[in-house]
């Protein structure tokens, strides 16, 4: 299946925004996850405001991981 986005690339970053919310915030409708008139960043900056600390330690390691496989390839 895709990859998980990363969040250091800024064409990709509503996409992250998008996919971390669906992951990690509770949700049973897709208005749960952000307001009408609101972008796929603002609801997942305001949720990480709020979010459980093991979600965005979840978060980092992905990150870690995408930096990871960068040197490795390097």
């Amino acid at each position: 299946g895709p990859r998980i986005p990363r969040r250091d690339r800024p064409k990709m970053f509503a996409r992250y925004c998008r996919l971390m919310l669906i992951l990690f915030k509770p949700w049973r409708s897709a208005a749960d996850l952000r307001c009408h008139d609101q972008n796929w960043e603002g609801a997942f900056e305001q949720w990480c405001d709020v979010a459980e600390k093991r979600f965005l330690q979840v978060m980092d390691n992905i990150q870690v991981l995408h930096e990871c496989r960068d040197s490795r390839d390097d």
